[in-house]
């Protein structure tokens, strides 16, 4: 939690501390908000959530965000570099008062080795990847020269070419996920 205690507001760092402690598991940390490309007014904060009863951390999820269960959908995913496909729950969280906008996924404790490897894969870009990505994320929300299908398809193929090249790592463009 320390790491992005200066990237987002007070608030909103007292918010996800108390999200941590409600669910009793560690909030893992990736994408723009562990690189230099995150933009507060703009950018997500994806979550990671790792444990032994991922249902029970679904439930503990809805209460405290005020989900109902609809909101939580069922995922499949393939690790890159591997023939393995893992699976969990993922949500999505606004708040427009607070600028808080949240992406989580719960895995199951079995995944957790393959899931770090993937996270810090993703984040840990070189300098000059997040400064690309800022200056992309800056043409599209402050400049709006880019439309919102443009900045995607820029964005991951930043990042994809990147793993690829530096990683010899294969990402897949999405998740597949199902309503359960």
């Amino acid at each position: 939690m320390e790491t992005i205690k200066d990237k987002i507001t007070e608030e909103n760092y007292e918010f996800l501390k108390k999200l941590q402690e409600y669910i009793g598991t560690e909030l893992i940390f990736m994408g723009s908000i562990r690189r230099y490309d995150f933009l507060e007014k703009y950018s997500d904060i994806d979550i990671i959530i790792i444990n032994d009863n991922i249902e029970s951390t679904v439930v503990k999820l809805q209460n405290f965000l005020n989900l109902p269960k609809r909101k939580f959908r069922l995922l499949y995913q393939k690790i890159p570099n591997s023939d393995n496909i893992v699976y969990g729950y993922k949500t999505s969280y606004n708040d427009i008062d607070n600028n808080l906008r949240l992406e989580i996924i719960v895995y199951d404790e079995k995944y957790r080795q393959q899931i770090t490897q993937y996270i810090n894969s993703t984040s840990n870009l070189s300098f000059f990847v997040s400064y690309l990505l800022f200056i992309v994320k800056k043409m599209y929300y402050d400049f709006n020269l880019l439309s919102s299908e443009m900045f995607s398809n820029i964005k991951h193929f930043i990042i994809k070419t990147y793993l690829k090249i530096y990683h010899n790592q294969q990402v897949y463009d999405d998740f597949i996920t199902i309503k359960k």
